[in-house]
């Protein structure tokens, strides 16, 4: 079975996310932080383009938004853990 590297494009064609960004592994990631760092004062949009897509390139409002949206979360919400844990759609089944 071969690996199959996924793109994100907005409407226009452009690109959203870097060519093949694991979407699994940034939800480990905001899981894991979310898990030490309780107490935060800012949105998942502000924590996913800082922690997760700092350096790629894709560190704006229009992709931390979208990633947060495959995360099923809305970036706007504050960036809790019990925010967090009750987010809609993705892999709850799990947790």
């Amino acid at each position: 079975m071969m690996n199959q590297e996924i793109e994100y494009l907005d409407s226009a064609g452009r690109r959203i996310l870097p060519y093949g960004f694991d979407v699994k592994k940034a939800e480990r990631i905001m899981d894991n932080f979310l898990c030490y760092h309780r107490r935060l004062h800012t949105t998942f949009a502000e924590v996913a383009s800082f922690l997760i897509l700092r350096g790629t390139g894709y560190d704006g409002g229009t992709s931390s938004h979208f990633l947060c949206f495959l995360l099923g979360v809305d970036g706007t919400e504050m960036c809790t853990y019990k925010n967090w844990k009750t987010r809609k759609g993705v892999g709850n089944n799990d947790r």
